[in-house]
């Protein structure tokens, strides 16, 4: 006959309950994509900055220009801004950034003669991917990126 000593199954039992409890740990929200694609001719073919930053709708229309200049290059970095990119004009980039748990993202371009298209609002709820095409006169156009399975 095979004995169990309490201290095995008490030790069972308990490696049981860990692992139950580390499986149901919430998990973060996945990764925002933007797949950015700027015209050669974008921001006259100069570097160019691409900020991303959680806010409210309230904050994104009460943004200056220069408000987010400095916020996106602070010291200490602003708790809002989830990412700041170097775009280069004539190329694609994928820009990745995690995604807030609530309010909206907005994207903005920090071109050095900024146009009227120089920020964008996402609210949500987020899709995963975003592609963002710039144009050569600073519009700015972004698409959900739907897998192609999406289509049926």
């Amino acid at each position: 006959m095979i004995s169990i000593s309490p201290w095995k199954t008490i030790l069972s039992l308990l490696m049981s309950v860990l692992l139950a409890a580390c499986s149901s740990a919430p998990k973060p929200p996945p990764m925002l994509t933007f797949d950015v694609r700027a015209n050669i001719q974008t921001n006259n073919g100069g570097l160019f900055y691409f900020v991303v930053r959680s806010v409210n709708e309230k904050q994104f229309m009460l943004d200056s220009y220069q408000d987010i200049a400095d916020k996106a290059f602070s010291s200490p970095p602003d708790p809002g801004v989830l990412g700041v990119f170097s775009i280069v004009p004539g190329t694609k980039q994928e820009c990745a950034v995690s995604q807030p748990a609530q309010g909206s993202v907005a994207l903005y371009f920090l071109y050095t003669q900024p146009g009227s298209q120089w920020k964008k609002l996402l609210s949500m709820p987020f899709d995963l991917k975003y592609r963002v095409n710039l144009k050569a006169n600073s519009q700015v156009e972004v698409l959900e990126h739907k897998p192609w399975y999406s289509w049926f």
